[in-house]
């Protein structure tokens, strides 16, 4: 499904920023988990970053607030009508698609606003998401109608398994990750993540994380630096 963007309706997502330098050449996204904030995502900026990557960061806010958690944020509803997304019915899947679709919108539109302000290209940019933050990434880049430099998801998973029509998406490399002690997420949804890859012929390198939970230890941002790296 391809989504027009409406200006009208779409804002710039507000977030934090990092980086080192006064002129970048690289935008890397930063999208974080369910219930996390942009000003809490942005720290891992700095362990990730290599001074010659020329990089600039910028952790976006998802455009919905929790309830009662002024200080949270989610990128789709895991409780839609009150009911867990798990035990959703075809109302509250709809709920879900459209915010899906609505988040996927704000953050291209931002995406688009901040690569227009660097004057680089959208080659240029990486979009890493952690967990929720990470399945709203790769709606995003099979969505896109251009090529992202690459995609990272960190513990997370991809959301359905409809064949991919989207050749940008199938040129895109992609990072994937996942610790096999993650309480939040089991590792079954890593493993059904790398088939759907797999069987759809993405451009992608996977990498169990030997012990971790729901977290980016050491290990990941090791690993993640590598394939930043070779695709800068």
């Amino acid at each position: 499904m391809n989504y027009q963007v409406n200006t009208s309706m779409t804002k710039i997502l507000e977030g934090s920023s990092f980086s080192i330098h006064n002129n970048p050449k690289k935008l890397i996204i930063m999208l974080h988990g369910y219930g996390d904030n942009a000003d809490n995502f942005i720290h891992l900026a700095r362990p990730i970053d290599i001074e010659d990557w020329g990089a600039y960061y910028k952790s976006l806010n998802a455009p919905n607030s929790l309830p009662n958690y002024s200080t949270g944020y989610q990128w789709f509803n895991l409780y839609p009508n009150g009911i867990y997304i798990s035990e959703a019915g075809s109302e509250e899947i709809n709920l879900i698609k459209k915010e899906v679709k609505d988040s996927v919108l704000q953050i291209e539109y931002t995406i688009k606003s901040y690569i227009k302000k660097l004057n680089i290209s959208l080659i240029d940019c990486i979009v890493i998401g952690f967990s929720q933050g990470g399945m709203i990434a790769f709606e995003l880049c099979k969505h896109m109608q251009d090529q992202l430099g690459a995609l990272g998801i960190l513990s997370g998973r991809i959301m359905n398994d409809v064949n991919i029509a989207n050749t940008y998406l199938l040129k895109t490399p992609i990072f994937i990750s996942h610790g096999d002690n993650d309480e939040v997420l089991p590792i079954s949804n890593f493993n059904n993540s790398v088939q759907y890859l797999q069987r759809n012929k993405c451009n992608f390198e996977s990498h169990i994380i030997e012990g971790d939970t729901h977290t980016i230890s050491p290990n990941t941002i090791n690993l993640l630096q590598k394939f930043i790296k070779k695709n800068l």
